[in-house]
């Protein structure tokens, strides 16, 4: 499996996404991502309808690559995220953003995903 370093440089590259995975306060975990998609034995469900993760700072003079906040805007038709809220709630959890190169037609990651760094 080739890097997230590696495949940026390319000439062409397959689809870059960010994966979300989000600890609640009672223990259960979510996974979101703008595409279902599974990596390993994790399941993304497609609900991020937008996120800002693309205004990474990528290479910097620093050598660090990271941004400073990600917004999310997430699939809520179904009231899915009406239900948690209403009954853990999201104060207190604890979302991780990742990086990883996918090919969409195989459903198959082509990188490791890398954690985004930054406060979320």
């Amino acid at each position: 499996m080739q890097t997230v370093s590696e495949l940026k440089v390319g000439a062409i590259t397959d689809t870059p996404l960010v994966i979300f995975d989000c600890a609640l306060p009672n223990g259960n975990t979510e996974h979101w991502c703008t595409h279902g998609i599974t990596i390993g034995t994790t399941a993304y469900a497609a609900r991020v309808l937008q996120h800002s993760a693309f205004d990474i700072q990528t290479a910097s003079d620093q050598g660090v690559d990271g941004s400073p906040t990600i917004t999310l805007l997430l699939a809520n038709a179904d009231s899915y995220f009406s239900e948690i809220e209403r009954s853990t709630g999201f104060r207190g959890a604890t979302i991780t953003a990742s990086f990883v190169f996918y090919d969409l037609p195989n459903n198959a990651p082509l990188t490791d995903a890398v954690v985004v760094p930054g406060d979320l």
